[in-house]
């Protein structure tokens, strides 16, 4: 494998109501099948409906995972898509927050099977969906790296701390305001200080600081975790506090 090869993933949340339309969904699986994906395995060696997976010719191994928002199903269960086909998505509560919380990006890519290049305009999730969703992520599954994502995110907001707290004061007046002050408290739960416990000592800057340091015991790796978890544990309590 080439030196360059790598894993890219990338995540797609499923509109439910729209694949109730038999032809779409058909049309999303013969795709699948036509640009070379297959399903992908887990560390158990169990093949995955919900996550499909290619390389690309330059040996990059590309992973999709198609996931869904099915309030009335519990926990991170699967959720098959309208038909008898082999593709299902992964429930993940909130994730239809992306629909209405989007930026449209226009992406210039090489496409699979040496088909040219194309340029598309793409959603994806804005500064405020995504790290209401990792949020949500790190409370559940407790990853490094979605705590590391979720502050990268907003360490690097385009146009700063204050353009970024004012995106979520704007979105939490809206139709999801729910969702983004519970995810907020997460934050202010996992990232901040309390009366009698320091921010920085708790799981969420500890995640992040982790999985951008390492775990080194030597005492040079120590001292740059400490000072990598009082960062961030600074960062989401200065967005908080300019939220409100």
């Amino acid at each position: 494998m080439p030196p360059h090869a790598g894993t890219q993933d990338v995540d797609i949340v499923i509109d439910l109501q729209l694949l109730t339309d038999t032809q779409a969904y058909r049309t999303l699986e013969e795709n699948l099948h036509a640009r070379g994906f297959e399903r992908a395995t887990n560390e158990k060696g169990q093949r995955l409906s919900w996550r499909w997976q290619t390389r690309t010719e330059h040996g990059a191994l590309m992973v999709l995972e198609l996931l869904a928002d099915a309030p009335e199903i519990a926990g991170g269960k699967v959720q098959p898509l309208p038909t008898e086909g082999t593709i299902f998505a992964l429930n993940i509560p909130h994730s239809s927050i992306v629909f209405d919380l989007h930026q449209v990006t226009e992406i210039r890519a090489e496409l699979l099977g040496d088909g040219g290049v194309a340029i598309e305009p793409v959603k994806h999730a804005n500064l405020v969906s995504f790290t209401c969703l990792k949020a949500f992520a790190f409370d559940q599954r407790f990853e490094r790296k979605d705590a590391h994502d979720l502050i990268y995110c907003i360490e690097h907001a385009p146009d700063g701390l204050d353009s970024a707290a004012a995106a979520f004061r704007e979105a939490a007046a809206g139709k999801h305001g729910a969702v983004i002050r519970e995810s907020l408290l997460i934050l202010r739960r996992r990232f901040t200080s309390e009366p009698d416990l320091e921010g920085y000592r708790k799981d969420g800057p500890v995640a992040v600081a982790t999985f951008e340091r390492g775990e080194g015991t030597e005492p040079e790796l120590r001292e740059a975790r400490l000072l990598r978890q009082r960062e961030v544990s600074g960062l989401v309590e200065r967005l908080l506090a300019l939220i409100g």
